[in-house]
């Protein structure tokens, strides 16, 4: 029973894409049999997997320096009311901008290569995490700050064993978030604004009419978002909740 809402929703893939084919002919629409052997030639080739180990470094990056930099800035400005209702319109304006816009300037000011896609993924990535590690500071009970002060507890055991402990789930919310954005967001960068990476190949794949491949690629991203969701994104939601949960028991 587990595993049943994954095989229903691959059967309902399955039929309507079998249907589509049959409908729009191969040509247009390659049958799940044609795209699913070409996709098994492409994983025999350890250029596949060298191609989806860049993307996937280039999103860690991207992930990594996002969350250093939301840690770092977020935990500041949400010690202060005030800094966080000034920088509330910044991050909103931020957090509109669509990956598009970040693309387009960065191969203006870069060129093409790695520093894009991971440009791109910090972007996008850091105003939700920011904003997420920010709003988490600023829910922390001052009671225990004012008890710290009344100690003289050292900042750096304040920082250890209050703050970074108490935003937790925050952190853990807005890696679910930027998980999946990363990866998602590390495609379209490579697609538009980089020559190697799954999101160049679908990029070429779709240049050279190479229908098959494009869907072979493009199965390659969808499988490994769903392998994200079920490994790395739901576990990473069910830690936020019990964590928040046993804070709420312990209060």
């Amino acid at each position: 029973m587990k595993y049943l809402p994954l095989a229903v929703s691959f059967g309902l893939v399955m039929a309507v894409w079998g249907a589509c084919s049959l409908a729009f002919g191969t040509t247009l629409m390659p049958s799940p049999p044609q795209v699913g052997r070409e996709l098994m030639t492409l994983m025999g080739d350890p250029a596949c997997w060298t191609t989806v180990s860049i993307t996937i470094f280039r999103g860690l990056v991207g992930l990594a320096a996002s969350l250093v930099c939301a840690l770092v800035l977020g935990v500041a400005a949400g010690s202060s009311p005030l800094t966080m209702r000034l920088l509330a319109p910044l991050v909103a304006a931020l957090q509109s901008c669509p990956p598009v816009l970040w693309i387009s300037l960065l191969m203006v000011w870069a060129g093409t290569g790695t520093i894009v896609p991971v440009a791109v993924v910090f972007a996008t990535v850091f105003p939700p995490l920011f904003a997420n590690i920010a709003q988490g500071r600023m829910t922390l009970d001052k009671r225990l700050f004012d008890m710290a002060r009344l100690y003289r507890v050292p900042r750096p055991r304040i920082l250890a064993r209050i703050v970074l402990p108490g935003l937790v789930p925050y952190v853990l919310a807005g890696l679910s978030y930027g998980a999946a954005a990363s990866w998602k967001v590390t495609a379209v960068a490579e697609f538009l604004g980089s020559g190697s990476g799954v999101g160049a190949r679908i990029f070429w794949a779709y240049r050279m009419l190479e229908i098959p491949r494009l869907f072979a690629w493009a199965s390659i991203v969808v499988l490994f978002g769903v392998f994200l969701e079920l490994a790395v994104i739901a576990p990473l939601r069910e830690a936020a909740k019990t964590y928040t949960n046993r804070i709420r028991e312990g209060a």
